[in-house]
Formats: C-alpha cells, structure tokens, sequence
C-alpha cells in the first residue's frame, strides 16, 4: 500500500508539477532520477504544507504546537514548493571532487545562488518515496524527494535554513529541546514531508 502513496499523490496533484527547466552534466538515467524526485518532492511538500498542524509529526519534528511557529513552518514548505514550480530551478550532477561532492554527499546547494541544486553521485543510491518501506534501514538517510526538500529550504530566497542537526535520531531530540533551531532547520523540513506523506496518504482512485 505505502508504494502507492507517491503515485496518488502525484495523480491528484498533477497541474501543480513541473520539472526543471535545465539538467547539467546529467546522463539519460540521473535525468530520469532527477525528474522523479524533483515531482515527487513538490508534490509531498504541498500535501505537508496542507497539514500541518497538531499532529504526531509537527511534535516529532518542530516541537510543542504553537499556532505562530506553525504558521511559519507552512509558510516555509509552501516557499519551497513555489521554489521546486520555478522555471529558473536547474538541476547540476557533478561528480566526486566537483562541488564539493564526497562520496558520502548526497545533494548541496550554495544559499546565496538559487535555484542551482546538485546532485551528487550517492544521491543516485538514495530511495524514492515511491516503494520505501518506512522502517527499513534504507529509509533512515531519507529519500531523494526529501533530500530535494532538504536542499531547496537552504537558499536565502526561500527559507535559508540552516544546518543545525542531522539525522532523525539527533534532529527528533533537538525538537524537543529547541524549538526555534528546529523551525530553522534543513533536516526537520525534509523528514516531517516525508513522514507526514507516510501517516496521511491520500486515498486511492
């Protein structure tokens, strides 16, 4: 059931997607990738925008409920939403040793020059949100979509999120412990659309 959350998602929100404009230095099969995820992503952070609330999820990761950091945290996936539908949103894959891609990076962004997102080599090796299952250890590192989320909320025109934790076990504990790190953080963006996609999927035709 959960490999077919994407799909509906997709299905309902299909006058909303958009790819981007522009892929650099990207094969036929990153291009495929690419074009997935970038969908993929706009389509679960505008179902993520629409949900957020007093749920489990917002809890987990942007602390006690407030109406006002609410407003500020769908008002940051709607940016990133408007930012993945830009026609100027270019999709660069370098290799090892090129913008600063390691072989552990998954994705980078510089803040201060959008809409420019690359995607690394271990991006490729990442899940889709299409097939995942949630409780296994492939999921911990999240999802290419999430990893798009993830990047996009960083450019100052956007959100210009920081990095103030990583990884779900840290970034879970940071929201109980500091809230206003936790609405100004990449990760907790990334991994509340994509839980969220998770706990409230649409339903099927």
């Amino acid at each position: 059931m959960r490999s077919l959350v994407l799909g509906c998602l997709l299905l309902f929100l299909h006058p909303l997607l958009v790819s981007a404009q522009t892929f650099e230095n990207c094969n036929k099969s990153q291009i495929a990738y690419a074009k997935e995820a970038l969908e993929g992503a706009e389509a679960i952070v505008v179902r993520a925008a629409a949900l957020v609330g007093d749920t489990p999820e917002y809890a987990t990761w942007f602390g006690r409920y407030s109406k006002g950091n609410a407003e500020h945290v769908r008002a940051m996936l709607k940016a990133i939403g408007a930012a993945l539908r830009s026609d100027q949103l270019r999709a660069v894959c370098p290799r090892i040793g090129e913008e600063d891609c390691s072989v552990s990076t998954y994705a980078n962004v510089w803040p201060d020059s959008p809409y420019v997102v690359n995607l690394c080599p271990a991006f490729f090796r990442m899940p889709s949100m299409i097939g995942v299952v949630r409780a296994s250890s492939a999921f911990d590192s999240g999802t290419r979509e999430g990893t798009i989320i993830h990047e996009v909320s960083h450019f100052e025109v956007v959100g210009g999120t920081d990095d103030n934790c990583y990884g779900r076990d840290v970034c879970s504990e940071m929201a109980r412990s500091d809230i206003a790190a936790s609405i100004d953080n990449a990760d907790s963006y990334q991994y509340y659309a994509e839980d969220i996609t998770f706990a409230y999927p649409l339903p099927g035709p």
